[in-house]
């Protein structure tokens, strides 16, 4: 069975989508500008890897650079004045990870099976080349992984 990354123009385009859904609605973000493709992300200090089967099976990995991390769960926990520990990051990545996972498949399979692992947080990216779809936000760089093959 082939291999399906970001290099697909259809997977691309259903990974932006859901990227864009995600930060509006979860943490009223949106990019700076279009995205990016690059070959590797960005170095960070977050990195999250969530795991899927089902119909598909596959990965989707998100990596935080700058202080977006801290930024997106201020936002999202509603910290105006207040800011959130670093496990309160940790934990609104994985979240983010998980939501924008689902979010992603489904609109590759809309009748889909999916099956998320529990999101994981890593020292770095896997070893696994590009491409990944990079986002500039206010406050850092969202870059994201994801390949996935169809059951047979």
């Amino acid at each position: 069975m082939p291999r399906i990354d970001l290099s697909d123009a259809s997977f691309r385009s259903a990974c932006h989508q859901a990227v864009l859904e995600v930060l509006e609605t979860m943490f009223f973000e949106l990019p700076l500008d279009s995205p990016e493709l690059r070959p590797n992300p960005a170095p960070s200090a977050c990195c999250v890897t969530a795991r899927f089967g089902g119909s598909l099976t596959g990965a989707i990995t998100l990596v935080l650079t700058g202080g977006l991390g801290h930024q997106l769960a201020a936002s999202f926990l509603g910290l105006e004045d207040g800011d959130p520990d670093p496990s309160e990051c940790r934990s609104v990545a994985i979240e983010m990870t998980n939501v924008l996972c689902g979010a992603t498949m489904s609109r590759i399979e809309p009748a889909g099976r999916l099956h998320i692992e529990p999101p994981e947080l890593a020292a770095a990216p896997p070893g696994s080349p590009g491409p990944w779809l990079s986002f500039a936000l206010e406050s850092g760089r969202l870059d994201v992984h994801a390949e996935y093959t169809a059951e047979s």
